[in-house]
């Protein structure tokens, strides 16, 4: 509870710098419809019940957090002045002192927090009172027509109820006056006065302890009538303005005490709504927008809170630290000037090279004692063991190829006796190769070799056997094919044909009718005395075969 009346107190004094605000712009907003008022004191409740807003460099809210939420508080500041003994005596002093101020504070503020819960109870219960009493003083009313009731206990007209809003007038009232009466109380309804003015009512009994709110909700209620009489005569002539003002005078009451339901016709500030309604005259538009725009600069100005510096802290030691007492820096801040002093860890201990106390050795460890330059603490250091000093390799155990081998060896230092593994080497299996399968010239063999002496055992592949060919036939060479060479695989059959001899010449017989010659492998023909002139190399094979009495044959090869 002590957290919502910190929290209570810091938007209360937000909203004050908006109500003063706001009671310098009444003075100054005069000519300008009152609903504008009415806007500017939805403000203030605006801010009353937001319970975060926004930051802006225009705000002119000097600070949104007054009394911070860690107020109370049992740290106290150290003091390092260099001398532990004045150290020890001031810091105990100063830390009582602190705790013994932040119980007073504690208590002050639980007992604020109580007073603000029972004031805020008590606003409420008079609220609920005074609605309970109304309404049973107006339960003797007769309905005149639609929601307009007469009442004979009631001395003036007002508005009864937030959800479906009555009218109660005094019973006996001239028609005359009635008229206007109604108007008004009608325009209260419509503008949604009777739901506004408990609300205002009921926020004011949560900040009760704000004096400055209660001026607020008094002249919020005169703002509040004067805008409806001013929504009631704005079509109205001056023969009509007068009878409204004789209205307003003889329904006028007295009252002492403050009502948080009913929006009663001649309640408030009626010497004032008279003068108003005589003098009024309807606003211009430029009035209305330079209205308008005040009530926005407002809203911007007073519904934002300041910006908060990121602050840019920049230290300077004023108080060196040591390693056995805290320093001392000033912090200041670059952009808003903020400064604050702030303790310095103790550094740590400057040790030199140190001194051996106990030497390591391979059965026992050592000691290294080291002593700090500034203030002279000493440290030990812990030096881990060192290793045997290998004395005469003794191999006990030759490795092969199912273990490892041995090496006894004695520590020239303790005598200690230990064991050093030899690691066997690559090619110690003994290895005997056996033929699975003899390779082909179509099938790569196998084989498997196996170590005599252990199970180990790896398979050997052998690459595929050359082919052995045997020779079928020789092509004999003519002019219209190579010559060939064919064999013949006796394992797999393969047969290849090799070249063996390029191409020969036509070779040319002479016809019958003797009067051509034409190749017998071919049959290029060509006529006698064409190749005799052009080709006389060949014409001599022509007479050979002329002398020979060779005739053309039958072609066997194609």
């Amino acid at each position: 509870m002590t957290e919502i009346f910190i929290k209570l107190i810091n938007l209360s004094i937000s909203a004050s710098w908006l109500v003063l605000a706001v009671l310098l712009l009444r003075l100054c907003l005069k000519k300008t419809p009152k609903w504008i008022t009415c806007v500017l004191w939805g403000i203030v409740a605006l801010r009353l019940v937001m319970p975060f807003t926004f930051e802006s460099s225009l705000s002119l809210i000097p600070s949104a957090e007054v009394i911070p939420q860690d107020i109370v508080t049992s740290q106290a500041p150290a003091i390092h002045s260099g001398i532990p003994a004045v150290n020890s005596t001031v810091n105990p002093m100063v830390t009582q002192q602190v705790i013994e101020e932040s119980h007073i504070m504690e208590k002050i503020l639980y007992v604020g927090a109580i007073v603000w819960a029972v004031g805020a109870a008590l606003m409420l219960v008079y609220s609920i009172i005074s609605w309970l009493m109304l309404r049973h003083r107006v339960r003797a009313s007769i309905l005149l027509r639609d929601n307009i009731y007469l009442c004979d206990n009631v001395d003036s007209p007002f508005v009864f109820g937030i959800f479906r809003p009555k009218i109660y007038v005094p019973s006996g009232m001239e028609e005359e006056q009635l008229f206007y009466v109604l108007a008004h109380e009608n325009a209260h309804i419509r503008r949604g006065d009777h739901c506004w003015k408990p609300l205002s009512f009921w926020l004011l009994a949560v900040y009760w302890f704000n004096p400055l709110l209660w001026v607020a909700y008094i002249l919020l209620c005169r703002d509040i009538e004067r805008a409806c009489d001013e929504k009631v005569i704005a079509d109205m002539d001056n023969a009509d303005k007068k009878g409204y003002s004789q209205a307003l005078v003889s329904c006028s009451v007295h009252r002492r005490m403050i009502m948080a339901c009913p929006v009663a016709f001649g309640e408030i500030g009626v010497k004032e709504r008279i003068k108003g309604v005589l003098s009024y005259k309807k606003p211009t538009v430029w009035i209305l927008a330079a209205a308008m725009v005040v009530c926005a600069v407002t809203a911007v100005c007073f519904l934002t809170n300041p910006e908060t510096c990121p602050h840019l802290y920049k230290g300077e030691i004023t108080v060196e630290s040591t390693c056995t007492q805290k320093g001392m820096e000033n912090r200041t801040c670059q952009l808003c000037k903020h400064s604050y002093t702030a303790p310095v860890e103790v550094c740590a201990h400057s040790y030199d090279d140190g001194v051996v106390v106990t030497a390591p050795t391979c059965i026992a460890q050592g000691e290294l004692e080291r002593t700090c330059t500034d203030c002279g603490a000493k440290t030990v250091e812990i030096l881990e063991m060192t290793a045997h000093i290998d004395g005469e390799h003794i191999v006990s155990k030759e490795p092969n190829c199912i273990e490892k081998g041995e090496v006894t060896t004695a520590c020239t230092y303790c005598q200690a006796v230990y064991v050093v593994e030899i690691l066997p080497e690559n090619d110690v299996h003994d290895l005997v190769e056996t033929v699975i399968t003899e390779s082909t010239c179509t099938e790569n063999g196998e084989g498997i070799k196996t170590c005599t002496r252990c199970e180990y055992s790896e398979s050997v592949t052998y690459d595929r056997a050359e082919h052995s060919f045997m020779n079928l036939n020789t092509i004999t060479p003519t002019c219209r094919r190579e010559g060939y060479e064919v064999k013949s695989c006796t394992v797999c059959h393969y047969t290849p044909m090799t070249k063996i001899s390029d191409r020969v010449p036509c070779e040319w017989v002479e016809a019958y009718d003797r009067t051509r010659i034409y190749c017998k492998w071919c049959n290029r023909t060509k006529k006698w005395a064409d190749w005799v002139l052009n080709d006389p190399r060949e014409s001599s094979n022509s007479n050979n075969a002329n002398q020979s009495g060779f005739f053309p044959v039958i072609r066997i090869w194609p």
